[in-house]
């Protein structure tokens, strides 16, 4: 019978398949996925290494651990020439931030999704998670995203549009809202947890991310490796004033301005599960959620494999 280790490993690289997203052992080791207990890296290095129940289930190449399955050369050069994709991102990311600062309401921005793992590719949005004040989500949102409207840097919604690194901001929470275990689908919906311990901060006025991981400690018991990212000096832009004007007093206006221009299928997804959540606290658009999915594919793979 395999040990606790070898299966956590097993499962973290059947996860990461589904991406097509391969591993070095420093990586299988930090995101091993619900071990009983925490490992260290001695221990992941010695069972890759010494493990013929894995042996006969993953595979290595350049460094890189994978399952037999996957298109493990194509999927390491992807890695590669993504990587390069994100950096550009990052750079539009980071002088955007300078913008963000100005505006009060915002009191932290983090990368996430794809670019958080550097990950992306031409046609990836460059996707952001928004932490605002309390009462003042509604004109951070209108403040921060009006200007990428008008210059026309916000995903294209019509075919045949093409919009060069736009910006999605499609996350809000404020700051008295950052337990989200209650957007969990399921206790196997792990993409929810690895989208909290990968997102990388670009400016934090006020320890908000370190809040965040003290209130979602339940992301520790699936990913007890995986500590919180801390801002990489790389990313981090020089502080410089914000507006000191409060705008709360336009909450009410700008949250019915707001609503009566949400898309149809984000009308009909309101509120009705997790995926679409319009509220005072949380904004959260995301109409194309795929962590169903995720979830199907990671069962489906797992028992593939295990043959």
């Amino acid at each position: 019978m395999p040990t606790d280790l070898e299966l956590s490993i097993f499962r973290t690289l059947c996860w990461f398949s589904i991406f097509n997203y391969p591993l070095t052992t420093f990586e299988i080791w930090k995101w091993l996925l619900r071990p009983v207990r925490p490992y260290d890296l001695f221990e992941v290095t010695q069972i890759l290494s010494h493990s013929s129940w894995l042996s006969d289930r993953i595979i290595e190449q350049d460094g890189f651990w994978t399952l037999p399955r996957a298109k493990h050369v194509s999927a390491v050069k992807e890695r590669h020439e993504r990587f390069l994709n994100a950096i550009v991102k990052y750079k539009k990311l980071h002088s955007a931030c300078y913008f963000f600062q100005l505006i009060s309401g915002v009191r932290a921005v983090a990368s996430v999704n794809t670019l958080a793992w550097w990950h992306t590719t031409k046609e990836s949005d460059i996707d952001v998670f928004i932490v605002t004040s309390p009462n003042m989500i509604w004109s951070t949102r209108f403040f921060l995203v009006l200007p990428f409207v008008l210059i026309g840097n916000r995903p294209a919604r019509m075919e045949n549009v093409e919009v060069s690194d736009p910006f999605c901001f499609s996350f809000f929470a404020t700051s008295e809202a950052l337990q989200l275990e209650e957007l969990k689908l399921n206790s196997e919906d792990f993409y929810l947890a690895f989208w909290i311990k990968s997102l990388v901060p670009m400016f934090d006025r006020s320890d908000v991310f370190s809040q965040l991981a003290s209130l979602n400690r339940w992301a520790d018991v699936i990913l007890p490796n995986a500590k919180p990212r801390i801002s990489h000096p790389v990313h981090r832009t020089r502080r410089i004033f914000s507006n000191p004007i409060q705008l709360s007093f336009l909450e009410p206006f700008l949250r019915s301005i707001q609503k009566k221009r949400f898309p149809p299928r984000i009308v009909a997804l309101a509120n009705q599960d997790s995926r679409v959540v319009i509220s005072d606290q949380i904004l959260k658009f995301h109409d194309q959620d795929r962590r169903a999915q995720f979830i199907r594919e990671f069962n489906q793979i797992y028992e593939r494999e295990m043959g």
